[in-house]
């Protein structure tokens, strides 16, 4: 299967395209160029195709996806950045996909698209019994929620075959994320290892029953 990767080196997509390695996919690596994401291309450059473009210019989008089966979705700006530079981080959360959906709807034979989300759309739940399900009232509280609702809107009503992934908290390993001490103690917080996020998404781009679904990854 040919599939297509945006964000492909940051924390979740690294381990993403580790899956997709190992499951045998030929992939197409979709993120902007910086001297991390080069740093860390490097150990999977032999393996797939790499395209160095910018979300917020069309061109670079429409060039990018022609010719895959499935296109995974999984380039944003996230806290703290969103919400220290919220302008610049919707052109690239919401504008950014807009740009990927254009593209995608301008061809003739569409891929099938999976979006990633979080499960941070449904906002304070402490007093809600667990689990949390997919249909539940959605309470964005910052930007980058907010960046996330408007675009799992704007994903159901593309017309395309999509699925939304919302995924618990993603760590980056070997790392303290300074936000973990601005969650109220009493708060639950599901966390899920990047490489079993990495698995799931990965699977979901071979398998046949997630399409028009939001499923939730947990731990």
């Amino acid at each position: 299967m040919k599939v297509m990767l945006t964000g492909a080196f940051g924390n979740v997509g690294s381990n993403t395209l580790e899956s997709l390695i190992e499951q045998n996919h030929r992939i197409t690596c979709f993120d902007i160029k910086t001297k991390a994401n080069v740093k860390a291309a490097k150990r999977f450059q032999d393996k797939v195709d790499i395209v160095w473009g910018d979300l917020r210019r069309p061109g670079d989008v429409a060039k990018a996806v022609k010719d895959h089966d499935v296109v995974i979705h999984l380039a944003y700006i996230i806290p703290p950045t969103s919400e220290k530079d919220p302008d610049w981080a919707k052109a690239i959360n919401v504008g950014g996909t807009q740009n990927l959906l254009s593209a995608l709807k301008s061809l003739s034979n569409p891929p099938k698209l999976i979006f990633s989300s979080s499960i941070s759309v449904y906002g304070p739940t402490a007093d809600k019994k667990p689990p949390r399900r997919w249909d539940e009232p959605l309470q964005p509280t910052d930007h980058y929620t907010h960046h996330k609702v408007e675009c799992e809107r704007m994903v159901r009503e593309s017309g395309l075959d999509w699925a939304i992934l919302r995924f618990g908290a993603v760590p980056l390993l070997g790392q303290i994320d300074p936000l973990m001490f601005e969650v109220p103690l009493n708060n639950r917080i599901e966390f899920v290892h990047p490489k079993d996020v990495g698995l799931a998404v990965a699977n979901a781009a071979s398998a046949n029953s997630i399409w028009g679904k939001i499923l939730l990854i947990g731990g």
